[in-house]
């Protein structure tokens, strides 16, 4: 039986795709730009600083592994979600970008914010940056992959997972 992308995954298996999706060189991209994938490392408490990245304004990392699965859960299980996996179905189709409005978990699920100085040109400026825990997301990005036909176990790279709004 040959399943297509846009399916159930249960949160085991999520969880284990990005165990396996961290720090393997993105599967479609050309080896010069193969980043590793980072969900893990770079959007979750496991990230070693999360002031590394002074040259962008706003940057959030979820408040735990679980807040970053369960976000996952229902971009990937939405309609939106179903629909861009089944987009991966085609041939020619080698990844997709899911930015969902989370609506069952909004409020539930929570990430850490650094606010960074700016200048009003939008580069970085001198100053301590503000740096705010436990804050509600409203949405995820999330890039995917190909990585194996849809029929095998884990078929999907995910790359990178990240709050993408968040109520301050």
């Amino acid at each position: 039986m040959i399943m297509g992308y846009d399916r159930t995954y249960s949160r085991e298996e999520i969880h284990q795709i990005l165990c396996l999706s961290e720090r393997r060189p993105r599967p479609t991209a050309p080896p010069q730009h193969a980043y590793p994938g980072h969900a893990i490392s770079r959007h979750t408490e496991q990230r070693e600083n999360p002031f590394d990245r002074r040259s962008i304004r706003q940057d959030s990392i979820f408040a735990s592994r679980k807040n970053l699965i369960l976000a996952i859960d229902e971009a990937l299980h939405s309609t939106i979600g179903q629909q861009e996996l089944a987009t991966l179905n085609a041939h020619n189709t080698e990844r997709c970008k899911i930015i969902f409005q989370l609506s069952a978990t909004q409020g539930k699920i929570k990430a850490n914010l650094v606010l960074n100085p700016m200048t009003a040109n939008g580069r970085p400026a001198q100053g301590p940056a503000r740096y705010l825990q436990d804050v509600p997301v409203n949405a995820i990005v999330l890039i995917i992959d190909k990585f194996a036909p849809a029929d095998s176990w884990a078929p999907l790279h995910i790359q990178t997972a990240y709050p993408n709004d968040v109520t301050l």
